[in-house]
């Protein structure tokens, strides 16, 4: 509950409607109404005893007797429509239990308010502050919702309800989103930038919630909506980025990616993301000054030293890329593609046994991991132990991308040795 919700309700303020009505309405008649009228003297039209400002017959009149019971019956409807003793009751029960912070006794007697009187909106606003204080954001939305519709006896209340509604709307997403349920976070994200339209956060958890449905042209839209709402918005710089890169769209990958640094110079999400355009673009070079960078920012991004160590190992730098493997694999001892990078460095440094070594832990901890099998084969065959290469050279064959080199080091193998070699 916002404070200066709470200080209302413990000032009181939140009253219920027609309050102050109450004792003089009931104790009303038509006699009592028109014995109050008749000190007025009506004029009434046409009659032969009226002036302008005086009529000493005007109380004997049907006229008068009827605009008398008019009046009451308004009085009277007025009143109805303020709630009941009863619901007032609850309505302060809840209301001296939301001071206790007993959020879920006083939703009780919160709804039992409103169950009596369904347009009661002070109950119906302080319902839905309980629930938000429990989290339960679907009923306080439905609750503040109400209380909007039906009003409360203090309007800067009202105004209120739609900022509230739009947090609410997007903490219910959050919630969603956090049990997968993408459709629904997605229903409640559009909710609450129905009541703040300019809030580019919602539009980019949209474009994330598009993605996890494969719905990339959705996601793309909610991420342009996002950057219109504030361009100085990082994260969907990197998103769009991301769907470009993973489009074939280098240079408008760049491009985004190069945005999203210019914004955030310390972004590694963005730097990682260039580093994969720079690979692509076979800028290895490139790719691991950028990388550097980024695990300069974060010490503890182990897919930036992943990275580093791939792209040293491709350029041939097998020794430099040992160091970054092995920060990668202390930061996350059961990354197999940590263990297999550090098995190719150390196999192309001539260290066989730690190959050996950290192959192994590959292959265990990703079943058919043929990429790490044909390392480990490599270096047991290097080693001399031709049982073991010939039995991982033989699992890795069915892998179309190793298929041609297994078959050849199996039929070198096979190879008799040359006599007097």
């Amino acid at each position: 509950m916002e404070a200066s919700t709470r200080k209302g309700l413990q000032q009181g303020e939140l009253r219920p409607r027609g309050w102050l009505l109450y004792p003089a309405i009931r104790s009303l008649t038509t006699d009592s109404l028109l014995s109050r009228l008749s000190d007025l003297h009506l004029p009434l039209p046409g009659h032969p005893k009226c002036t302008k400002n005086h009529c000493p017959d005007a109380m004997n009149s049907n006229f008068v007797r009827s605009l008398a019971t008019l009046a009451l019956l308004a009085c009277l409807q007025a009143a109805d429509a303020a709630p009941s003793s009863e619901a007032v009751a609850h309505y302060r029960s809840g209301y001296e239990l939301l001071r206790a912070r007993d959020f879920r006794n006083a939703a009780i007697e919160l709804e039992q308010a409103v169950q009596l009187d369904s347009a009661y909106g002070d109950a119906l606003y302080a319902l839905g502050t309980a629930h938000a204080s429990l989290q339960d954001f679907n009923k306080s939305a439905l609750a503040l919702e109400a209380a909007f519709r039906h009003g409360t006896s203090r309007p800067e209340l009202v105004e209120r309800i739609p900022r509230l509604l739009g947090d609410l709307h997007f903490k219910a997403a959050l919630k969603s989103r956090k049990q997968r349920r993408y459709g629904e976070a997605i229903d409640h994200f559009g909710q609450s930038l129905t009541y703040r339209p300019g809030n580019a956060q919602a539009h980019f958890s949209i474009g994330t919630c598009h993605l996890q449905l494969r719905r990339r042209e959705e996601a793309r839209g909610a991420f342009l909506a996002a950057i219109e709402a504030d361009a100085g918005y990082k994260w969907p710089y990197v998103s769009l980025g991301n769907i470009h890169r993973r489009a074939g769209e280098l240079r408008q990958a760049r491009s985004m990616y190069e945005k999203a640094i210019s914004l955030d110079g310390e972004f590694a999400d963005a730097f990682e993301g260039l580093a994969h355009v720079q690979i692509a673009s076979d800028d290895l070079e490139g790719a691991v000054v950028t990388l550097r960078k980024a695990v300069d920012i974060n010490g503890d991004y182990t897919e930036g030293f992943v990275l580093i160590g791939t792209a040293l190992n491709q350029l041939g730098r097998h020794g430099e890329a040992i160091e970054p493997l092995q920060q990668a694999t202390q930061l996350e001892a059961k990354n197999a593609d940590a263990h297999y990078r550090l098995a190719e460095a150390h196999l192309g440094t001539g260290s066989y046994r730690d190959a050996v070594q950290t192959g192994k832990r590959a292959v265990t901890l990703r079943r058919d991991f043929h990429a790490a099998q044909v390392i480990l084969a490599d270096a047991h065959f290097k080693l001399g132990d031709l049982d073991k290469a010939r039995r991982l050279y033989t699992a890795a064959v069915s892998d179309s991308r190793f298929k041609d080199y297994c078959q050849h080091q199996l039929a070198e193998m096979d190879r008799p040795p040359v006599e007097g070699g």
